[in-house]
């Protein structure tokens, strides 16, 4: 090992060499780094955040927090400024140089295991209509591979996340065939759940007959993988405070504990990747901060090969700042899953926050001819109030300020309110854009690259937007709300944490990034994996598919040969 000067070593004059550096350690760089040293590769893996591992600690955290929001257990330490990432004020500036027409509003996290310490834990598959957007409807592009090219990954990949669901509810749904069972139960409906499914199966809308069907998930409904199952905290967004919930940790502590372990270096900061002439990547140049960060010390890598999976705004960022967009569409078509929210007071009593935020939902529209002309969209169920129409604090703050009630009357009124909440919310697929882009924006006074992020909610969006809130009317009015209250239109929308696009894959390197399997067009030795290699993305959430694309890259790196899963469609 050469001596790391952050920690009081001398600097090293040749760079150490590495068969595998993986720079990222979210979910897809601890896939790929747990399976590659499992196939016997020296790994070693470079992440810019800290280490924090301490759940009681982050749950603390959040518990001392007043905005409650997604980032709120993970601010104040020193990679606030040696490894910044973007929070909920990131609309009205911060990490992001905001300089499109419409602000990006979905953030991320850099430290061990990466944003899924915070994500919800939805699971879903994109179905095969997603994969071949341009030959089916006319609008954006197609990918290069299929929905069978892919489900013997999802299967893998919802083995490793820990997906549980009901293999007889989502079994070829939208042409979606699976070739395996869930690994585990599905989550219990809320009762919620149940008076929505009771008031909305068979409801047509737009030609399709709706269902409610318990949403895939990465949290146990079973012990699984040393973890216990949900115990229905109701905190997943932003810490599941026992583990139940999948994140990215799981796997980088089974790459710790192979015979050939990946080593996990944390607060290393890449600054460059350096190609030789012949566009092989030679060295990858990184500063690593002390845990206190008061100093940032120089090092270098000579890998001999370098898979790049740090998030779809740092992984363009990188290559831009490298000077490795000559060609190609480095940093462009940015998407995210716009969405909307609807709140009813229901007659009776449903009480939420008695398990996850959501656990069941509405697909029949992510699919259908309408998607030529605007956006398909998925419909989630609330367990969690009205969620970010009316946190809870916000409605104790208008019964004592508004109404004046203290006391007896406050508890009765919040009891009453409170458990009759349901929201419902709706979101919409995103097409690929050149104009919506991840730029270069110079550097902040550490010497980190900063992000300009140039974004536009398309019309594409907000006619769904439109239709979707109307379609919430509807079903709001089956359940016989008494009050009702929407996001859109004084809200346009929200960001769904779902940072997609910006260095697909493709055939074509004046079109697309990476191939196929996820290697640099222009760089034979540098692999992407990450949800910035969709060149769509449907409106599944986006973990499970980069999840499984990541696996299946992971396989071409170590030779293994292709899959193919029995009972594939034609």
């Amino acid at each position: 090992m050469v001596p790391d000067p952050a920690a009081g070593g001398d600097a090293v004059d040749v760079a150490e060499t590495a068969d595998v550096v993986v720079i990222g350690a979210g979910v897809t760089g601890a896939l790929v780094a747990w399976k590659l040293a499992a196939a016997g590769r020296r790994v070693v893996v470079l992440e810019a955040g800290p280490e924090r591992l301490d759940r009681s600690e982050l749950v603390g955290a959040f518990a001392r927090s007043i905005g409650k929001g997604s980032s709120a257990p993970y601010l104040g330490t020193p990679a606030d400024t040696q490894a910044p990432s973007p929070s909920e004020s990131d609309g009205d500036g911060g990490h992001y140089d905001q300089a499109g027409t419409d602000p990006f509003l979905s953030t991320y996290e850099r430290l061990a295991g990466g944003s899924t310490w915070h994500w919800l834990g939805n699971a879903p598959r994109l179905v095969p209509n997603d994969f071949r957007l341009r030959s089916t409807y006319g609008v954006g592009v197609d990918w290069p591979i299929s929905y069978d090219d892919l489900e013997p990954w999802y299967v893998e990949a919802e083995r490793e996340l820990g997906v549980a669901g009901d293999a007889d509810e989502w079994d070829g749904v939208l042409g979606a065939w699976r070739s395996a069972p869930f690994p585990m139960p599905p989550i219990w409906r809320s009762v919620g759940d149940k008076v929505v499914a009771e008031a909305l199966d068979g409801h047509v809308a737009d030609g399709a007959r709706l269902r409610v069907r318990r949403s895939p998930q990465a949290r146990n409904s079973v012990p699984y993988q040393g973890r216990p199952p949900c115990a229905g905290n109701s905190s997943c967004v932003p810490i599941c405070p026992i583990g139940a919930k999948y994140d990215a940790t799981v796997h980088l502590d089974q790459a710790r504990r192979l015979p050939m372990p990946a080593e996990i270096r944390t607060r290393c900061v890449v600054t460059r990747l350096v190609p030789d002439g012949e566009g092989r990547i030679v060295r990858i140049r990184y500063d690593r901060w002390s845990e206190d960060g008061e100093r940032r010390t120089p090092h270098e890598l000579a890998p001999e090969l370098v898979v790049l999976a740090a998030h779809a705004i740092e992984t363009p960022l990188l290559l831009l700042a490298s000077g490795l967009a000559r060609q190609g569409p480095v940093g462009l078509h940015l998407m995210d899953h716009p969405q909307g929210f609807g709140g009813a007071i229901l007659p009776q009593p449903v009480f939420p926050f008695r398990g996850p935020p959501v656990i069941s939902g509405i697909d029949e529209l992510r699919d259908g001819d309408r998607r030529a002309e605007r956006a398909a969209f998925r419909i989630s169920v609330g367990n969690d109030g009205w969620g970010r129409l009316e946190p809870p604090e916000q409605t104790v703050h208008h019964r004592i300020f508004d109404d004046g009630q203290l006391g007896p009357e406050l508890s009765a009124a919040i009891n009453h309110r409170v458990t009759r909440m349901l929201r419902m919310s709706f979101s919409t697929e995103m097409l690929p854009d050149p104009g919506n882009r991840v730029e270069l924006a110079g550097h902040d006074a550490k010497g980190n690259p900063r992000p300009r992020l140039r974004f536009t909610v398309p019309d594409y969006n907000r006619r769904s937007f439109a239709e979707a809130t109307a379609l919430l009317e509807r079903l709001f009015d089956r359940l016989g709300a008494v009050e009702t209250a929407y996001s859109y239109p004084d809200t346009p929308y929200y960001g769904a944490g779902h940072i997609m696009g910006t260095c697909r894959m493709g055939t074509d390197a004046r079109t697309s990034v990476v191939d196929h399997l996820g290697r640099a067009h222009e760089h034979p030795n540098l692999w992407l994996v990450g949800a910035a290699l969709f060149p769509t993305i449907g409106t599944a959430n986006p973990t499970l598919t980069a999840a499984a694309l990541a696996l299946r890259t992971a396989d071409a790196i170590a030779g293994v040969p292709a899959r193919h899963a029995a009972g594939a469609s034609a």
